[in-house]
């Protein structure tokens, strides 16, 4: 029994720091860049749009309606696309999203889907 430890110990460790060193060697994965909504909005770049329809719930005690739009989006550099989007908008700039009117937005290129307002008067509900 000694000797088969006295030659096995040896030969498992041997093998441990081998694989230990073999596996330190290998090159890590890339780190896939984090997606949220902040770097999203970073990205975004300035582009317009047609509000083709508007529903509005009520306005709340914080002074705000949540308005649901369908937006037809005109980003530079590609085709026209429709959006339809969800918003927090401020109780004085109802009047700026009815329906025919053009907006000032941002959209982010690698995801068109996210259509952010442009200025403070409304905020992006996800």
């Amino acid at each position: 029994m000694a000797q088969f430890l006295a030659v096995i110990l040896p030969i498992l460790t041997i093998g441990l720091f081998v694989w230990f060193f073999w596996r330190m060697r290998r090159p890590r994965k890339p780190k896939t860049a984090k997606d949220d909504y902040r770097t999203r909005q970073e990205r975004a770049v300035w582009a317009w749009a047609n509000i083709l329809s508007s529903s509005q719930g009520p306005v709340s005690s914080f002074g705000v309606a949540r308005v649901e739009m369908q937006l037809e989006v005109h980003l530079p550099g590609s085709p026209v696309y429709p959006a339809k989007v969800a918003w927090l908008v401020d109780r004085e700039s109802l009047a700026f999203v009815e329906v025919g009117k053009e907006l000032a937005l941002k959209v982010d290129p690698l995801a068109p889907q996210y259509v952010y307002p442009n200025g403070s008067w409304a905020k992006f509900v996800e």
